[in-house]
């Protein structure tokens, strides 16, 4: 465990905030919050970058939501995940940013098919976690409904404001490209096996 983690653990210890048995529960819970706040800080870091900070955290928002239920594509290495989602990240932002001819007709174009593929398969289960069929059921369900209200809220978002609904049709074609990529990791185990 790194140094300021293991101090605040030690600390919060110390002074009777938490017992001995619960430590690799606080250890496993800063893990994620140092994995996802750096992840976001990173994120945030490339929208001030590229100049669209409200479109980036317009993009992570539905991100977010979408992916938690949704599922999708998983990297066997945190360094790779990063990477990934960065390349990602500021791909579908550089998308919005631009001024092309036609950018929301082509969204829009590659956004509703997007939306068929993922409502269709959600949700995707992550390989150490695998969903019971209650599970699928419900968070499925769920899944389906994020996904049709961002994709009709991008298309409504049309006559208000294009970049906008880029934005939010992005995280759907985003979720479908995770998709893709889970699906050949599986087909790539599977040849393997």
């Amino acid at each position: 465990m790194s140094g300021w983690k293991d101090k605040l653990i030690r600390f919060l210890e110390t002074n009777g905030a938490i017992a001995g048995e619960d430590r690799e529960v606080y250890e496993y819970t800063l893990k994620i919050i140092a994995i996802l706040g750096g992840n976001i800080m990173i994120s945030l870091l490339i929208g001030f970058g590229l100049g669209v900070p409200l479109y980036c955290m317009m993009l992570l928002f539905s991100i977010i939501v979408l992916r938690s239920d949704a599922g999708g594509y998983h990297a066997d290495n945190m360094w790779v995940c990063y990477f990934l989602s960065c390349m990602g990240l500021m791909g579908a932002l550089l998308w919005i940013k631009a001024e092309i001819p036609y950018q929301a007709l082509i969204t829009v174009c590659m956004a509703v098919p997007s939306y068929f593929f993922v409502f269709r398969n959600a949700p995707l289960e992550a390989e150490n976690k695998p969903l019971t069929q209650i599970e699928k059921k419900i968070i499925g369900r769920r899944a389906r409904i994020i996904v049709t209200v961002e994709i009709a809220a991008g298309l409504i978002c049309l006559v208000i404001d294009k970049k906008s609904a880029c934005t939010i049709m992005c995280s759907v074609i985003w979720c479908a490209i995770g998709y893709i990529g889970w699906f050949m990791k599986k087909k790539r185990k599977l040849d393997m096996t």
